[in-house]
């Protein structure tokens, strides 16, 4: 049995630590955010701050048992505000990310190695939970922060073209840079995963259930619906919250 902190412990105050970063850089981030430095702090209060792009400080981060790991990206706000609203609700792990690397970075599976690391996801809900989740993920890098319709298997005609609108929307523009976060917190008898992204939102009462539930491409919804023991969108359909029954 994991020794991380039970789901009802609040954490410690807040701390700022950045694995590779310059100290004035880190000094200016904390002056920015309002979040102290200091150089050990106890997992349940450490901020871990990556570099832009950095996949492998990002794993290991998440692997320390740190409260937040956070993707410090060019142009956009460090999310602190959210981040001590999540923790005051909670939050057992808060994970910020870009949409770039939200959709390179294998974002479930690395999420719910973390949650495992804490002993906060057991073996036997693993496989609802992480494929739950990258449903969740994936929307919000598609639908919600890179604003594309459709899916990569609507029509295999064109597939290669929207690889290709994908692609260079990764690559470049707004949507790129946009958050994508994550959160776990707990409920008597529940995981909670929140996921949230920063596009324009939708009506999840417009979006059609699927007639076909074996078909490739639209199910999204209906596989979080189905997996968790309660689906909740919110916050104009920018947010989603996964309830799964431990």
């Amino acid at each position: 049995m994991s020794d991380a902190p039970a789901l009802d412990v609040f954490p410690a105050p807040l701390r700022l630590v950045a694995a590779g970063m310059e100290p004035d850089a880190l000094a200016e981030l904390a002056d920015r955010t309002g979040i102290g430095i200091e150089l050990d702090p106890e997992p349940a209060g450490r901020v871990e701050a990556v570099g832009e792009g950095e996949a492998e400080r990002l794993a290991e981060a998440l692997n320390r048992r740190s409260a937040a790991v956070v993707e410090v990206v060019a142009g956009r706000a460090f999310p602190a505000d959210r981040l001590r609203a999540a923790m005051a609700e909670g939050c057992r792990l808060f994970l910020s990310l870009s949409t770039r690397m939200a959709w390179s970075f294998d974002t479930a599976a690395q999420f719910c190695d973390a949650l495992a690391v804490r002993g906060l996801l057991p073996d036997y809900l693993r496989h609802d939970v992480e494929l739950s989740l990258h449903e969740a993920v994936v929307n919000a890098v598609l639908h919600g922060n890179l604003a594309m319709g459709g899916s990569l298997v609507d029509d295999p005609a064109e597939f290669d073209a929207f690889c290709q609108r994908l692609t260079a929307r990764l690559a470049e523009g707004e949507g790129a840079t946009k958050r994508v976060e994550l959160a776990a917190f707990g409920e008597p008898g529940l995981l909670v995963l929140r996921v949230h992204d920063e596009g324009a939102g939708y009506d999840p009462e417009l979006v059609p259930r699927p007639v076909d539930i074996t078909a490739k491409s639209g199910r999204g919804l209906e596989i979080m619906r189905t997996m968790s023991a309660r689906m909740e969108v919110t916050d104009g359909g920018r947010t989603v919250a996964l309830a799964f029954a431990l």
